[in-house]
């Protein structure tokens, strides 16, 4: 089923591909003014703001490539920096007793610190794919799923970091939160995005959220293989 006609004929800027986007990503990343309206409209009603985004409204919103970039970033700064994930496995292996868990923490967090960046970045082609998988009668390109993927990620990624606070003070709860916030917001945006009946874009979230967790761990495990052979070689 093909997008309406309407829609197409409010086109009024390029349709999204990958060469487009590779052209912002080359574009400088300087701070946008848009920015700010980005987030705002992502909050208040992310499927509305990204079809308007497709559609060609593009001169009040950050550019999706650009948006991640500052999001992981900021992100990555932050957790690095109050040593989040290092607090959350500590939490774990004293609630575990494990006195074993010592050296697989200290590789866990070396590893996680190293390649934080890359794995966040490799997961959201992979999620661009699964809802591409999903919805491809609906008309969209996989550069245009990708622009979904990006925005969705870098938003819920702003969002987790305003749990910061309670991440360093009570990490396993508030990572359980965060986990929740990111199934809440990723289903009101497929919902929100797609024009779908409500319940049935539910269910199809529901299992796009089971692979897109099944993939990040296989993105992880592909990484840590190659942080394993990579350390033995240097050894």
């Amino acid at each position: 089923m093909k997008r309406s006609t309407v829609e197409q004929s409010t086109r009024t800027a390029p349709r999204i591909t990958l060469h487009y986007l590779w052209q912002e990503i080359l574009s400088t990343l300087s701070w946008d003014k848009g920015l700010f309206f980005t987030c705002k409209q992502l909050l208040i009603n992310p499927g509305a703001a990204i079809r308007e985004y497709i559609a060609g409204e593009r001169k009040r919103y950050s550019n999706p490539i650009r948006f991640l970039v500052f999001a992981t970033a900021l992100a990555s700064f932050v957790v690095i920096k109050l040593d989040l994930i290092g607090r959350a496995l500590r939490e774990d292996i004293l609630a575990s007793g494990d006195e074993r868990a010592q050296q697989a923490q200290q590789e866990a967090i070396a590893f996680v610190y190293q390649y934080y960046n890359i794995i966040g970045f490799l997961t959201v082609p992979l999620l661009a794919l699964i809802t591409h998988a999903f919805f491809r009668r609906r008309g969209y390109n996989y550069a245009e799923h990708l622009t979904l993927a990006a925005f969705v990620t870098a938003e819920y990624t702003l969002l987790y970091l305003l749990a910061t606070f309670g991440l360093y003070y009570y990490p396993a709860l508030f990572n359980s939160m965060v986990q929740l916030v990111w199934f809440v917001y990723f289903t009101w945006a497929i919902v929100s995005f797609f024009p779908e009946k409500k319940w049935k874009a539910m269910g199809i979230s529901v299992m796009i959220n089971i692979l897109y967790f099944l993939a990040i761990m296989l993105v992880a495990g592909v990484v840590g293989i190659a942080f394993k052979a990579l350390s033995g070689t240097e050894g």
